[in-house]
This record gives structure tokens, C-alpha cells and sequence, in this order.
């Protein structure tokens, strides 16, 4: 096959080495700090008027699992999901500023939120009340047509 590629004048793409986009990945990105910010209005979901929470060492055995069993065609989304355990097991635990994660991180998490809210691992901060809550009353807003 590459004898009639080169023949015709197309050229290999290489193959994608998702090892090599991994440590890319991660050079891109700051020091986690102790907690992870997985929703929030900053990542373009304004139906949200909280953020949520998790602490780094309680997303780590998720995301450890979640690397090894789920894959992407989309190459930078895997590569977000498997740098996401490196990252969090490097977390400055002394560091009380949140993280915010990038976005193909959000998208691996995204899908996973009400289960971490399910296992009790994520906090709610409201912006409204100003602190973190534990008891939540979901609304759907219905708009007329």
C-alpha cells in the first residue's frame, strides 16, 4: 500500500501516538490543585447557576478505571481522558484554589457528573446562596411554544 501511495503522491499520515499526546497534553496544563472543578457556567453550561466539585483524590480512582475502559475516536478527547489520572494523582493538596479543567477534559467528565453526585464524591457550590450545598431541588424549565 505505501508502494502505490507513494506512487501517487499521497502521503502517510503517521500513526497517532496516543503516549506522545498524553505527555503534550499534560505539559499544556497547570498544577491541579486539591479540588477539580468539573461543571460550571465558565465551560459554556449556563443552564447551570452553580459549580460542582469534586476533590482531586476522590475523582482519581474514577478516572483511573474510566482510562483503561473507555475509549474516543476522537484523539485529543483520549488523550485528555488518559492524561486526567496523571494529572489528579500530581494534585497540590496544600492548594485550596479549585482547578478548572480544559476542555476535552470537561467532555470526559461531563457524561459522569450525576454520578458523582449519586456517590456523594461531589460538592455543589451555589452562586445564589454563596456556599456549597447538600440539599439540591432540581428545576426543569418548560418553555412554552
Amino acid at each position: 500500500m505505501g508502494f502505490l501511495n507513494n506512487l501517487f503522491g499521497k502521503k502517510q499520515t503517521p500513526a497517532f501516538n496516543i503516549e506522545k499526546a498524553v505527555s503534550e497534553y499534560l505539559l499544556r496544563l497547570p498544577q491541579c490543585n486539591k479540588d477539580v472543578v468539573i461543571v460550571s457556567p465558565k465551560y459554556g453550561e449556563k443552564h447551570f447557576i452553580c459549580e460542582i466539585v469534586v476533590a482531586a483524590k476522590d475523582l482519581l480512582p474514577w478516572t483511573e478505571r474510566h482510562a483503561v475502559t473507555v475509549s474516543s475516536s476522537n484523539k485529543e478527547e483520549q488523550a485528555a481522558r488518559q492524561a486526567l489520572p496523571l494529572w489528579l494523582r500530581c494534585a497540590d493538596s496544600s492548594n485550596k484554589c479549585a482547578s478548572y479543567v480544559p476542555h476535552f477534559m470537561f467532555k470526559v467528565l461531563r457524561l459522569y457528573v450525576q454520578n458523582f453526585i449519586n456517590e456523594g464524591i461531589a460538592r455543589v457550590f451555589c452562586f445564589e446562596c454563596q456556599s456549597f450545598v447538600s440539599d439540591l431541588n432540581r428545576k426543569k424549565l418548560m418553555k412554552n411554544s
